[in-house]
């Protein structure tokens, strides 16, 4: 029981204590000395706790960082597209004076190019023009701003056009040399193809990298359209014609401009 005594005794002393001291800390708040305490204390849990300060600030300035980082991405993109979209009115500004050099003594509507076809079916080209801009519904010939071949208008609504592309199968076309050597042109695959109908006499008028162009022959493309250049000629025993594998001329999958021939 003694020891039961003490032990009331002690913690009743305990918190006597701490009353004391509790009332003398707030009547005392304003003595130079506690302030100088609690300045300390201040300081010394600001030490402490600095380093976690240090990496939350260090971990938002990453974040925004990457913010930054990634809004400097999108205006570069967005700033090499208008340099593209400048370019091009440049380029194509005029196309007429140009085109009439290459193709002679015909107009033209200029088009944008809204997607690509890649159907086995069928190679296409859809374009933002139609009926309304002037287009036929008849086939009409589709060049690039360089005067070559790209393909033929196939089917015209009020406001678009379909394109069947040199790069089909199906597509075929009568051409010939400035040395009058005719054939036809026929796709191969990617962007080969070859002159079918070339008989072996016109081989010593024939050289690498001459162009074949359309002829005259054809009520669809006028004369003079730039379709592909020779690559290679071959002569073969067993055959009766030459076999000419040639190279397209246009560039079919970075065209993002046509112009079909009135």
């Amino acid at each position: 029981m003694k020891k039961k005594k003490n032990i009331i005794n002690k913690d009743f002393f305990v918190f006597i204590v701490c009353c004391i001291l509790s009332i003398v800390l707030f009547f005392s708040k304003d003595i130079s000395g506690i302030k100088k305490i609690k300045i300390h204390t201040s300081n010394f849990f600001s030490i402490i706790f600095s380093p976690k300060k240090t990496a939350i600030k260090l971990s938002n300035l990453d974040s925004v960082n990457d913010s930054l980082m990634n809004e400097l991405k999108d205006a570069k993109e967005e700033n090499i597209k208008l340099n593209q979209k400048i370019n091009n009115i440049e380029i194509y500004n005029n196309y007429n004076k140009k085109l009439d050099k290459l193709i002679s003594s015909h107009e033209f509507i200029p088009a944008k190019i809204l997607n690509h076809s890649f159907s086995k079916s069928a190679n296409i080209l859809n374009l933002n023009v139609g009926l309304r801009d002037g287009v036929s519904k008849s086939y009409r010939a589709v060049v690039d701003f360089e005067g070559n071949l790209v393909g033929k208008t196939s089917f015209v609504s009020n406001d678009f056009t379909e394109v069947h592309r040199i790069n089909d199968k199906l597509f075929h076309v009568l051409v010939n040399t400035k040395n009058n050597v005719f054939g036809q042109f026929s796709y191969v695959s990617r962007n080969r193809g070859i002159i079918e109908s070339v008989t072996k006499y016109y081989e010593k008028f024939l050289n690498k990298g001459d162009i074949f162009y359309t002829s005259s022959s054809s009520t669809i493309y006028p004369e003079n359209i730039k379709v592909a250049k020779i690559v290679s000629i071959e002569s073969k025993p067993t055959k009766v014609h030459l076999d000419i594998t040639v190279e397209i001329l246009t560039k079919l999958d970075i065209l993002e401009n046509v112009f079909i021939i009135k």
